[in-house]
């Protein structure tokens, strides 16, 4: 038997056309796509024990997919062109990518991919002392499987990695650094809606899966960054408890991390753009959240990111 395992897959993205990333992935890769089936009642005057609808398939759902980015302590930044793709405005739209799920040790190659994709969040996790890891998912138009040779040009591909750990961090708020933090993390939304293609011309002409009409195009609703910080509460420490039960709507936020203060892998630096309210958080050990989201609407969002 040959059996296709999770562990044995490789993530590869494709942008532009014919240009191959081979990315650092956590081993919880997910992707799906359905079928939209609609019922069709049978039952009639003439036909009244037709108790079971008939179907209509005709159309697909968006392809939906998920996997965790390690970050990367790089100069080339390859394995963090998928940051690039979830932050960069294309216009008022996103840039779309191919993306392969690989088992290249089978005979032939197998692998699925997922066409026209765009990431519709991400989430950077910042532990205190830990891995840095970015969870993302997203959506394409159409998922397949495929059987042949996969052998793409290699533009980036640390085989021996260094992965961003969060030794130093540094986290600010409103200009003052925060002591004693526990972590961090920060999503971003893309709130994607695809346009509907299909017409009473096309759906007639479905007839199997091979017809069938997939997505192909979308629009950028709107966009949410936010997230949470998680301080312990010192009582000896001002800057621990000026912000305790407070709120602000114009707030500077900023969050760095990495091995050192001069070896930063990660730097979110979001200046008089967000707001924020402050919560305690009662355990063992007493501490406060600063949940906090963007207001402001910068041309590019990247600058605020620097990694």
């Amino acid at each position: 038997m040959s059996f296709e395992f999770i562990r044995e897959g490789r993530v590869w993205l494709e942008y532009p056309t014919n240009t191959f990333y081979l990315l650092h992935t956590m081993k919880d890769v997910t992707f799906s796509q359905t079928f939209q089936q609609e019922g069709v009642a049978k039952r009639t005057l003439h036909s009244p024990n037709n108790l079971f609808e008939g179907s209509v398939i005709n159309r697909a759902n968006p392809a939906d997919f998920s996997f965790t980015l390690y970050m990367m302590d790089e100069a080339s930044l390859y394995q963090h062109k998928p940051l690039d793709l979830l932050l960069d405005y294309n216009g008022n739209s996103l840039n779309t990518f191919n993306l392969y799920f690989v088992y290249q040790n089978k005979s032939p190659d197998v692998y699925y991919k997922i066409e026209n994709a765009v990431f519709t969040s991400g989430t950077f996790n910042i532990p205190r002392a830990g891995i840095m890891t970015v969870p993302l998912s997203g959506q394409g138009t159409k998922l397949t499987r495929n059987e042949g040779t996969f052998n793409p040009s290699i533009v980036g591909y640390d085989t021996t990695p260094s992965f961003a750990v969060s030794k130093e961090f540094i986290v600010s708020v409103q200009g003052s650094d925060l002591d004693n933090i526990q972590g961090a993390s920060l999503e971003l939304q893309n709130d994607i809606s695809w346009t509907k293609n299909d017409t009473i011309h096309r759906t007639q002409d479905v007839t199997d899966a091979s017809n069938t009409i997939y997505p192909n195009s979308f629009t950028l609703e709107g966009r949410t960054l936010g997230g949470s910080i998680t301080q312990y509460i010192d009582n000896t420490n001002t800057e621990s408890i000026n912000n305790l039960l407070t709120w602000s709507e114009n707030a500077s936020v900023r969050i760095r991390a990495g091995f050192s203060a001069a070896d930063l892998q990660l730097d979110i630096n979001m200046p008089n753009a967000c707001s924020f309210t402050n919560r305690p958080v009662f355990g063992e050990v007493f501490s406060q959240n600063y949940d906090f989201r963007l207001t402001s609407n910068p041309v590019n969002l990247n600058t605020y990111f620097t990694y």
